[in-house]
């Protein structure tokens, strides 16, 4: 090399500047990954898609999650929904959630409660609220202070043939007698879903993103909700094959083949452990 010389300086063209979970800014291509295993066990763990996300597509990383989970839905009738972080908000919940799925992430929290309408079932008046996910009702007590608390769940309904609706079932004890009340969630209404001046969309109200089908301060969110973690598993699995922590390869045709020989290493690992009967317990 001699001065002045003029060198081309490979890049890679499917990596950009990007922002991690925790803040911190990170340079690299994105990909999404779903997997599923049976019960506690990590050693069934199956990988069913691998997606790149390009840079300034539509929606970002969660759209790209939702075209993959409606795939994985469409082609695995069994399949229930999707366990996912925080980058699916209440756009993104209402589209699986119609397609029949659910979405089981935390809320994001700069949610702050809205009110919802007043419940009149007869001589009892019951203001309720949206808030942390779901229904609640807004509480004065004899000290003075106001609280929105939870209305119990009976059950989650799912209603529908092509389209789907969920409802959650909800029973308010009244010193007037208990009353059971039905509620919408998962899915916001469109003008002209419902009669005129009702929907969600003339209310102002985004209902798939206030009202949750599992909210997240539940006990089914908190027995369901950690298995998500598994897929920082599978993605700490991916580093630690690669040099150094990065793909040893440029562009997104290269990535794509080095990701599915991964994932396919894995599943054919899983799947012999699976044939041989082996069980690996946790430790403790």
């Amino acid at each position: 090399m001699t001065t002045g010389e003029i060198r081309s300086h490979r890049i890679d063209p499917a990596s950009v500047a990007q922002i991690e979970g925790g803040g911190a800014e990170v340079f690299g291509p994105n990909y999404v990954f779903f997997s599923a295993r049976k019960g506690a066990d990590y050693t069934t763990r199956v990988f069913l898609d691998s997606r790149y996300v390009p840079h300034l597509h539509p929606g970002g990383e969660a759209a790209v999650a939702v075209e993959g989970v409606l795939d994985i839905m469409s082609s695995a009738p069994g399949c229930m929904g999707t366990l996912y972080d925080g980058a699916m908000r209440g756009v993104h919940r209402d589209v699986i959630a119609r397609f029949g799925g659910l979405v089981i992430n935390k809320q994001h929290k700069g949610n702050l409660p809205q009110f919802y309408e007043t419940l009149r079932p007869g001589r009892c008046s019951h203001e309720l609220w949206a808030a942390n996910g779901r229904i609640a009702e807004k509480m004065h007590f004899a000290d003075g202070t106001i609280e929105l608390v939870p209305v119990p769940i009976r059950k989650l309904e799912r209603r529908g043939t092509r389209t789907f609706r969920w409802y959650h079932l909800l029973v308010r004890p009244c010193r007037h007698g208990r009353h059971e009340y039905r509620v919408g969630v998962g899915a916001t209404s469109r003008t002209g879903e419902r009669p005129p001046g009702e929907s969600d969309d003339e209310r102002g109200f985004h209902r798939a993103e206030h009202l949750q089908q599992i909210p997240e301060f539940t006990r089914t969110h908190q027995l369901v909700y950690p298995y998500r973690s598994d897929i920082e598993s599978g993605h700490a699995q991916l580093d630690a094959s690669l040099w150094n922590g990065r793909l040893i390869s440029y562009g997104v045709e290269a990535q794509q083949l080095l990701t599915l020989g991964f994932v396919l290493a894995q599943n054919s690992t899983s799947r012999a452990l699976h044939q041989s009967g082996i069980l690996l317990q946790p430790a403790g």
